[in-house]
């Protein structure tokens, strides 16, 4: 099992028997976009499980929660995601002030980038890049506040593919996610009510720059891991 340094009392980030574990003392708030407790939730655990590469399971939900159970977590109490990037290649990113604190966790890969609006994928592709966001925000985000969020991460995300000069893998025009992104914002409910999260907002700068930067480092990451392995 391989612990990563988080700052915020009660939270714990692990990895083990390749499934990232996001740990919880008391229930977080959440808003999930993938296999696993989709929508608002109140979790302990938010995960993100690796799978093999080329992965198409008739029953993801059930082959996440086989996987849960297998590292003695409770499914009931997780939300999570799966990918087939290396989960220990994920990269933390911080930022906090004395009433708010936001860290991107991040995993990546770009096989199958796409750009939004671009033209569609054949028929018969499956793709299996993904990029997978998720969002620890130490701070008391309301719902529209999450939605909020949501939308300042994807921006972010979106900016650090741009960086990095990603490309839809059909078009050739600049890559806006990959056909597989997921992302869960995940909040403490601690302090004042914090209705928006756009750029212009205190928590919406957080999101962006911890998000941006922590999307560059996992691409980064994943292009060092296929230079080695191929």
């Amino acid at each position: 099992m391989f612990e990563y340094e988080i700052q915020v009392p009660g939270i714990r980030l692990y990895e083990k028997n390749n499934i990232l574990v996001l740990c919880s003392e008391k229930k977080l708030i959440t808003l999930n976009s993938s296999v696993l407790g989709g929508g608002f939730n109140t979790p302990n655990f938010v995960v993100n499980q690796q799978v093999i590469s080329g992965y198409s399971g008739d029953d993801p939900m059930e082959d996440l929660a086989k996987g849960i159970k297998e590292i003695e977590i409770s499914p009931d109490q997780c939300v999570g995601m799966m990918t087939a990037a290396h989960v220990k290649d994920a990269a933390v990113e911080s930022e906090g002030n004395q009433d708010i604190s936001v860290t991107a966790i991040v995993t990546a890969g770009t096989s199958n980038a796409m750009a939004a609006g671009g033209t569609p994928p054949p028929m018969d592709f499956q793709g299996m890049g993904t990029i997978n966001i998720i969002l620890l925000v130490d701070g008391n985000l309301t719902e529209g506040g999450m939605v909020n969020a949501v939308i300042t991460a994807t921006e972010a995300k979106t900016m650090a593919l741009q960086d990095l000069k990603i490309k839809d893998i059909f078009t050739g025009e600049p890559a806006s996610g990959t056909s597989t992104d997921a992302v869960v914002i995940a909040a403490t409910g601690k302090g004042e009510s914090l209705p928006y999260a756009g750029t212009a907002t205190v928590v919406g700068g957080m999101i962006g720059r911890t998000v941006r930067k922590s999307v560059t480092e996992a691409i980064h990451r994943y292009f060092r891991y296929k230079e080695i392995h191929g």
